[in-house]
């Protein structure tokens, strides 16, 4: 990408399809994953980029520095307008970000509990204060969800996406829940726009998405499931691009109430569940069995970490332990379809834990029809698949939102106070090394305490047509649609 500006036509052309797995849930509120959705899109952009190697690389903004323990700067290009033509300069940028603050259902990634205050200082300066020290700001600030976009975008009840971003895409069209229909930006900040327009579809069903790549009907296709990757590993028409990332397919199991309130009860399901069966019969050796929250080869997972052991005798043991008679337990286990192979991990779950006399019901949906539960606790256990890196690109963020007393993501109602006092001051590290370690502490607990049911460190499949140049699977899965991205001959 050209960070010198002065963009203009003179690309390839053509028109690009992609398939995505999510359709938006919020009408694009960018507290919500609704974010994600418009990063990938081509659409939306933040101050700074998470880049590709894992390093953190300006976007929006050129460069940023911590002049006091709680107060950062960051300095705006000057060259980037908004696509209406408005211009992109401190006072839109503050605007954006405290629209972003002021949400009813804050961001996990920036809310008021992490950000004081956000000011224009300046034509070209941004100013964010933290209510205590905060090493991870310019961290905060790549997430999807501090995407920066027009004052228009805001002034209606829902946000307008038609003309407010600034990325090399524009929304020109969109058909609810089923497309985004998009057009190069010509005037983008970034240099040429290689296509000419693309058109972005939501399709859940994880078949068709494999179909659609494997027929030409779409360029790229985010999330194979793993029953289609032979099939397309074995074509020469498509490029199936693999890569493991940071994301972690969890059974949440409620804390709150019997009989997961009861830790020994927590521990026998670890041992009654055997997470390697489930890699190799479903996710065809794909992904690895979970050692607790993060991959093992990450700096966060506890030296020499390892699955619990498959042992139903132990299952059994504890369960006696904790006064369970394992026949007595009836257990509804969500399980959303938008992840293609979660319906058969929970038949392989239901099916294991019924060696033990453990009766497990199964209902499934969309996630969005599942969320208001899990969200108010209201489930015995629910699969999940979680990005431990996604709302910010360090694990602070994910444990505090998920595993602290009240936490904004702590669907599993896990609460230790323990817990709670380390991570409370892990931000005042400064060192990165020694955050790390912090981390690694607090997984290897959460995987003692069988706080969930950690299954599986996850890879991520991507299908693309041949023609497709340019396109390189994100680690995080931010970006998708993009200036380089082309069409050869």
């Amino acid at each position: 990408m050209n960070s010198n500006g002065g963009g203009g036509a003179g690309g390839q052309g053509g028109h690009l399809v992609y398939d995505e797995l999510i359709p938006p849930g919020a009408a694009w509120a960018l507290e919500s994953g609704d974010a994600h959705g418009l990063v990938r899109a081509g659409c939306l952009e933040t101050l700074s980029k998470y880049g590709y190697d894992g390093e953190l690389e300006p976007m929006l903004a050129t460069e940023w520095s911590q002049i006091d323990p709680t107060t950062w700067e960051f300095v705006l290009r000057d060259d980037v307008q908004f696509q209406n033509g408005t211009p992109m300069d401190a006072e839109a940028v503050a605007g954006a970000l405290n629209h972003l603050l002021e949400a009813e259902v804050p961001a996990l990634a920036f809310n008021p509990d992490v950000i004081a205050t956000i000011e224009a200082t300046d034509e070209s300066t941004v100013q964010i204060t933290t209510p205590k020290a905060d090493p991870l700001v310019p961290l905060r600030v790549a997430s999807p969800n501090a995407g920066i976009m027009a004052p228009e975008a805001y002034e209606g009840k829902e946000i307008d996406i038609l003309g407010t971003c600034t990325g090399p895409f524009e929304v020109t069209e969109e058909v609810p829940r089923q497309s985004l229909h998009l057009e190069a930006n010509d005037d983008y900040w970034g240099g040429d726009v290689q296509l000419d327009s693309a058109e972005m579809r939501f399709v859940i069903d994880g078949a068709t998405r494999a179909t659609q790549v494997q027929t030409g009907e779409a360029h790229i296709a985010r999330g194979i499931p793993a029953a289609n990757l032979a099939t397309l590993r074995d074509d020469s028409n498509v490029e199936l691009l693999e890569l493991s990332v940071a994301r972690t397919t969890v059974l949440l199991l409620n804390n709150s109430r019997p009989p997961f309130d009861d830790p020994l009860v927590r521990q026998a399901l670890q041992h009654a569940v055997d997470s390697q069966a489930i890699v190799d019969s479903i996710y065809e050796g794909t992904g690895e069995p979970a050692v607790g929250p993060f991959a093992p080869d990450s700096p966060w997972a506890p030296e020499g970490a390892e699955p619990p052991a498959y042992d139903v005798d132990e299952a059994r043991s504890l369960l006696d332990q904790a006064g369970v008679d394992p026949s007595d337990l009836s257990i509804e286990l969500l399980a959303y379809n938008d992840r293609p192979e979660f319906g058969d991990v929970a038949a392989v779950i239901q099916d294991q834990l019924g060696e033990l006399g453990i009766d497990v019901k199964i209902r499934g949906g969309e996630y969005t029809a599942l969320e208001p539960d899990l969200l108010g606790g209201n489930f015995d256990a629910a699969l999940l698949s979680r990005g431990y890196l996604v709302d910010v690109a360090e694990p602070a963020g994910y444990l505090l939102s998920d595993y602290t007393c009240e936490g904004g993501y702590n669907l599993a109602k896990y609460c230790d106070p323990e817990v709670d006092r380390i991570l409370e001051d892990v931000l005042s590290i400064e060192d990165a090394e020694a955050r790390n370690e912090v981390y690694a502490q607090i997984a290897e607990k959460l995987q003692s305490d069988a706080a969930n049911l950690f299954l599986l460190h996850e890879g991520a499949a991507w299908g693309t047509q041949a023609a497709v140049e340019g396109f390189e699977p994100h680690p995080l899965e931010y970006y998708v649609l993009t200036a380089d991205l082309a069409l050869g001959g």
